[in-house]
């Protein structure tokens, strides 16, 4: 091969390693987007909270084990698409999905911890029995968190506590203070 080409070859080389760690880190970059996305739209007095649960997600999504990042995509876009759709009280919602993603970061963050250092330093005999015990219960909770959220998710969206008037009368009755 010629010397001309071997830059080329390089350039091209390094864009193929880069596809490949897009597609093998893929729910990470997903993340990464619909965190910013969030981030973006969330109400100007929530963005600091936001901010700080999406790097926090970014974090277990990148350290802890595969199911978290999945997971914390799907809690993140199922979030956002009930702000979007709630007309009820869309700060609440936003509230949830801040909520939602800072309990599920801590508890995969939680997890890797527990795999990477508890783990292996179990080697007591009456502490590794119990390690099955411990071990059920944290995929238990990676996989019962994202459900019980999912669940608040759709309860806040369907569920609105019955109003005795439509919206006009109501901001009329406050505005007039019940006077006519």
């Amino acid at each position: 091969m010629s010397t001309w080409l071997l830059p080329f070859v390089w350039l091209v080389n390094g864009l193929l390693a880069l596809v490949w760690l897009l597609v093998e880190h893929l729910w990470q970059v997903g993340l990464a987007g619909a965190l910013g996305y969030a981030v973006l739209r969330a109400p100007v007095s929530q963005q600091r909270w936001t901010l700080g649960a999406a790097l926090l997600a970014l974090l277990a999504g990148l350290l802890a084990p595969f199911p978290v990042a999945l997971f914390l995509l799907v809690m993140t876009l199922a979030g956002l698409l009930a702000v979007r759709l709630e007309r009820f009280n869309p700060q609440n919602t936003h509230w949830m999905l801040v909520r939602g993603l800072g309990l599920y970061a801590l508890t995969g963050l939680g997890f890797a911890a527990y795999r990477e250092w508890l783990l292996p330093a179990l080697s007591d005999p009456a502490l590794v029995q119990g390690q099955a015990y411990l071990n059920a219960i944290a995929s238990i909770a990676l996989y019962l968190l994202p459900l019980g959220y999912l669940a608040l998710l759709a309860q806040g969206l369907l569920v609105h506590p019955p109003v005795q008037q439509d919206a006009d009368e109501i901001i009329y009755h406050f505005r007039s203070r019940g006077k006519p």
